[in-house]
């Protein structure tokens, strides 16, 4: 029986990112942000923000090779240098060691119960496998807005058509006093929303790559893994079969001006019904799922539930009136319609309600939404 894959992850580091607040990018002497209590929303610090001069730090490896019967290892240790707050440094580097031997011991001891189950039931057993491998992303310097971001991977291999994979993010405010941020202070005000427009933009750019529902079901907390790059752009991790197959591997979506505007979608001629003045009725689920949105239909009530996020709304066949969460209802130039079986909506309920960028395409009649 195989015991859950667990990654070999760093208790002291814990999952942060690139943002200041901005009374601790001001500060002469930088000072660890108070997590768990805060009352005000946390922003990000522009980039353009002038930081206390911190160095780069220095990576070396430390290698752990064993094999055996039962299990072959190679780990990658990281070991940092030059932090400015070396207390939490040296606690750092202690840590990432000791887990990584604990991942050893752990894998021995599950390898030794699967042989010796293996030799009672007659079946074959296949010798475990460890691999730990980190990459440095950014380098504590002032050009990296003094984060220390790297990725430790973990593969192993306990049986079966091949293994697994797992990344985790450790991201570091190299400061006297060496800090954590959560996803929430990385991100900023709306991050959240940026963030999940970013993946949906990735998955509309190639959604051959990515489960079919992936659009839809995603999620993102305030515990998912991420990192920052040498461009200080956020990067959101996810595992393998999170979002895609397993042949997809590992995903990572950058957060930046360029996905967070999210997916764009263009509606030829073929897909769209006459309205009037030059308006069109839009299929409302191709549009809607397309665009990361869920909706519901109810044939009861000949109605559809569209969600997305935090927003929210119905919509009722022959029933002009429209709202969005809390908003008062408001008329359109027509009433949802039912045409060949697929409900349909005005293309201004795109814009209207949804709040979503819509142009209608005078040289060829198309409609274009993005967000």
């Amino acid at each position: 029986m195989k015991k859950p894959f667990k990654m070999l992850t760093i208790a002291v580091a814990g999952s942060c990112l690139l943002a200041f607040t901005p009374a601790l990018a001001m500060a002469a002497e930088s000072t660890a942000v108070p997590v768990a209590v805060t009352a005000e929303p946390i922003t990000a610090v522009p980039i353009s923000a002038v930081l206390p001069d911190t160095q780069a730090v220095k990576v070396t490896t430390k290698v752990i090779e064993e094999s055996s019967d039962l299990l072959t290892v190679k780990i990658s240790v990281p070991v940092i240098s030059g932090m400015l707050d070396t207390s939490y440094q040296d606690k750092l580097n202690a840590s990432i060691e000791e887990k990584a031997t604990k991942e050893i011991d752990k894998l021995k001891a599950l390898a030794a119960d699967d042989k010796k189950s293996a030799q009672e039931n007659d079946y074959p057993f296949r010798a475990y496998e460890l691999n730990v491998a980190y990459e440095l992303k950014a380098d504590g310097s002032t050009a990296a807005k003094g984060i220390v971001s790297f990725t430790v991977s973990t593969y192993e291999y306990t049986g079966g058509a091949h293994g697994g994979t797992a990344v985790e993010g450790y991201n570091i405010v190299n400061s006297q006093q060496a800090a954590e941020l959560t996803l929430e202070q990385a991100l900023g005000d709306g991050g959240f929303a940026a963030a999940s427009s970013a993946v949906r933009y990735a998955i509309s750019k190639n959604p051959d790559n990515f489960f079919p529902d992936a659009m839809t079901t995603f999620k993102i907390d305030a515990d998912h893994t991420y990192f920052v790059d040498s461009k200080g752009a956020v990067n959101l991790v996810f595992q393998q079969y999170e979002i895609a197959p397993y042949a997809g591997g590992i995903i990572n979506i950058p957060v930046d001006a360029t996905t967070s505007v999210g997916p764009t979608l263009t509606l030829s001629t073929k897909d769209l019904a006459a309205g009037p003045n030059g308006a069109h009725y839009i299929p409302l689920r191709k549009a809607a799922e397309a665009l990361g949105y869920k909706v519901k239909w109810s044939n009861k009530t000949q109605s559809a539930e569209i969600s997305r996020d935090a927003q929210w709304t119905s919509v009722t066949v022959g029933k002009n009136s429209y709202t969005i969460n809390k908003m008062a209802p408001v008329q359109l130039f027509a009433a949802p319609k039912l045409i060949k079986g697929s409900l349909y909506v005005p293309d201004e309920f795109f814009s209207k309600i949804l709040h979503l960028e819509m142009k209608n395409n005078t040289t060829d009649n198309s409609v274009t939404i993005k967000g």
